[in-house]
């Protein structure tokens, strides 16, 4: 039921109360509450319009006092329900309200990714983003950008081990979100890795900013500075690097820098998508020292067992086992 000004108006002649909002607002709840007080209200409301100018006017004696008790007097039980009840049900309003508000903030942030490329192992792939730049992702890593970009920034998110050759557009920074890590660019070219317990970002052209998101200090890389930040000890180190060694993998070069056979073995795995068994603690530890360009997997194989002096047998189409070159 709405209560008018006007049916307020009639109370308040015959009461001479209700002269606060709060008072009209309580008056309305009893109404809604109270069907005898309803009942009595619209008397008193009929009785008011067909007397609107009395003869004899009313006065505030024993009658106008009956009146004003039976109006304002409050069934504190009902009040209190509904009391209890409007703040239960505004505090699962607003409970979902916050819920609603962080779901339609994640699916945002997580909807303007429309694209998603998986890189498996033994894959490259080559990607031509929105606005024109080339980024590759290596093997065992992720990349997800929008259809287009927004007018004030260029926003992707990867994981694994991606190389950016970022178009410049000083009105759009480019800016790559990893787990712990905000790296801003305008066009340059830099590779991240975030694969084990370091996360690298290695600056081949142009300027960087990272950002780690646990202190969030910023830290700007010039060309040919590398940022290591270890996620285990926290360690942060700022070093030049070998761009032709640390971004090989793009060309399709596999580069196995000064490393034991047992420790390449990841990164060869990795590359051609294949596992290599090695069970010999002797063959397990030849050091290899070679940058294999444009090579399939049989002739990966084949270089390796003449340069390491090896015997390398195939167990099934992805598993070969390592062992010296004399055993039959």
């Amino acid at each position: 039921m709405e209560v008018s000004k006007e049916d307020i108006k009639c109370v308040r002649k015959l009461s001479g109360e209700l002269d606060t909002a709060q008072e009209r607002s309580m008056f309305e709840v009893n109404l809604l509450l109270d069907d005898n007080l309803k009942e009595r209200f619209q008397d008193y409301k009929l009785l008011w319009e067909c007397y609107p100018k009395p003869s004899l006017p009313l006065r505030k004696g024993h009658f106008a006092k009956r009146v004003l008790e039976e109006i304002s007097q409050e069934p504190k039980s009902k009040l209190y329900f509904l009391d209890t009840k409007i703040k239960t049900l505004l505090a699962i309003a607003a409970a979902v309200l916050v819920g609603f508000g962080v779901f339609v903030f994640t699916q945002d942030k997580e909807s303007r990714y429309t694209n998603h490329i998986i890189a498996l192992e033994g894959e490259r792939k080559q990607v031509t983003l929105p606005d024109g730049s080339l980024v590759t992702v290596n093997a065992n890593s992720e990349l997800k950008y929008p259809e287009v970009f927004t007018d004030d920034k260029r926003n992707v998110w990867m994981e694994g081990e991606i190389y950016f050759a970022i178009i410049k557009d000083v009105d759009r920074p480019f800016i790559v979100s990893t787990n712990g890590l905000e790296i801003q660019v305008l066009g340059t070219k830099f590779n991240v890795n975030t694969k084990g317990m370091a996360k690298t970002v290695s600056l081949e052209i142009g300027k960087v900013q990272v950002t780690l998101e646990d202190s969030g200090d910023k830290i700007q890389l010039r060309p040919n500075e590398e940022l290591s930040w270890n996620v285990v000890t926290g360690e942060v180190v700022k070093r030049n690097f070998d761009v032709s060694k640390t971004t090989a993998w793009k060309d399709n070069i596999l580069m196995l820098h000064n490393l034991t056979l047992e420790e390449a073995l990841p990164t060869i795995s990795e590359f051609y998508g294949t596992k290599f068994i090695v069970s010999d603690s002797v063959v397990a530890n030849k050091r290899i020292n070679a940058a294999f360009e444009d090579q399939d997997l049989e002739q990966f194989v084949q270089t390796l067992e003449f340069i390491a002096d090896v015997k390398i047998s195939k167990i099934s189409s992805k598993i070969f086992s390592i062992a010296p070159s004399d055993e039959k």
